[in-house]
């Protein structure tokens, strides 16, 4: 089954970017080189972003600075979200060094329905679906798309400069916390005091603990329990251990301290909880790091095409400027430009294989 997942690499352009939808799960915290821009399309996630939480509804958009570590967990059941990786060494050509340049930004309760978060998301939905393409007028389609998205989300969420001291510290707390949440991962099975996790980092304890907060969002034993309920989840849902196994397997000193973090983060039991996934999602591989949804998932494709009509009702009513209104209208014809230059292209290769071929009739004849 094809599934809401695509990825395009192309080393001339530096364009490399992942584009999918997914059910959010469990709780994982994570860092990367690329870009992340995340639309909600259904349900309510929690997202901790260098080092601060934010709680994402439906519609709302999240841009994500490379390297910056976040985490998101979803509070509802069935949240889905539309996520884009792009590689910033696209942007280098307009944000030079791009190492100076952060990039953050996050809609709410006073932009989530603005003219610009309705144009963006439209803007998202359309691009996914010109990735899965070689036909070469779909590709200029999707590059025009992709061009106008960040143009979009730029103009929403302002790039920011900062200095080279900043830079440098940036730098030196992604190498902490690399070390940190490698340890954590590793062993969060074992009874982990942060006293011990001082010792072994070479800092004192009050410092890493305002050190979590500050760049992880949560203090230092939330965020160990969350590490331990992600990894119980997913045992729940793809072993057939008993809830005291699940317990004692990822860290939980007995079942009752498991049922209390479990029913205060999920608002139920780690029984009902199992059974209501698996009744769910019914032969699903839960171990899979994401979940994507398939092509033909309904209520994705309605949530897509909403986006289109949202942005037709905007162009209807007036409420585009008219220096909006120029812009989209340009776009449109910078495509039509581009197709056409692309079936001249093509006329003028078809003339010159025809005339190679008569080149080549006319030396067989005379041979």
């Amino acid at each position: 089954m094809r599934k809401y997942f695509y990825e395009i690499n192309r080393e001339d352009r530096s364009l490399h970017m992942r584009q999918y939808i997914y059910w959010i799960g469990p709780y994982r915290y994570n860092w990367h080189e690329e870009l992340e821009i995340m639309l909600i399309l259904k349900g309510n996630v929690e997202m901790n972003c260098g080092g601060v939480s934010y709680l994402l509804q439906e519609d709302d958009l999240i841009l994500i600075d490379s390297n910056v570590g976040h985490a998101s967990l979803a509070r509802s059941e069935g949240s889905i979200a539309m996520v884009i990786h792009l590689d910033p060494e696209y942007l280098r050509e307009y944000y030079s060094p791009i190492e100076d340049y952060r990039f953050f930004g996050c809609t709410g309760g006073d932009n989530r329905n603005s003219q610009e978060a309705k144009e963006i998301r439209r803007a998202m939905a359309v691009l996914i679906t010109r990735m899965d393409t070689a036909n070469p007028l779909e590709r200029l389609r999707f590059e025009q798309g992709l061009s106008h998205l960040l143009l979009l989300l730029f103009q929403l969420f302002p790039p920011r400069r900062i200095d080279r001291s900043e830079a440098a510290k940036t730098r030196r707390q992604e190498e902490m916390r690399g070390s940190i949440v490698h340890f954590v991962e590793e062993n969060y099975r074992q009874r982990i005091t942060l006293k011990e996790l001082s010792r072994l980092c070479g800092y004192n304890a009050t410092y890493l603990s305002t050190w979590f907060k500050t760049n992880i969002g949560l203090n230092f034993y939330d965020y160990l329990m969350r590490v331990r309920l992600r990894e119980a989840t997913l045992e729940l849902c793809s072993t057939d251990k008993t809830i005291l196994e699940v317990a004692g397997d990822n860290g939980f000193g007995d079942v009752k301290s498991f049922n209390v973090c479990f029913r205060k983060t999920f608002g139920k039991s780690p029984g009902e909880y199992r059974r209501q996934i698996l009744a769910e999602n019914k032969g699903m591989d839960f171990k899979e790091k994401r979940r994507f949804l398939p092509l033909d998932d309904t209520s994705v494709n309605e949530k897509l095409e909403s986006y289109q009509l949202e942005f037709e009702s905007l162009w209807e009513s007036g409420a585009l400027s008219a220096g909006r209104r120029l812009m989209y209208q340009e776009m449109t014809a910078g495509i039509l430009g581009q197709t056409e230059a692309v079936r001249q292209l093509s006329r003028n290769l078809s003339d010159q294989v025809e005339e190679i071929r008569e080149k080549l009739e006319h030396m067989r004849k005379t041979l």
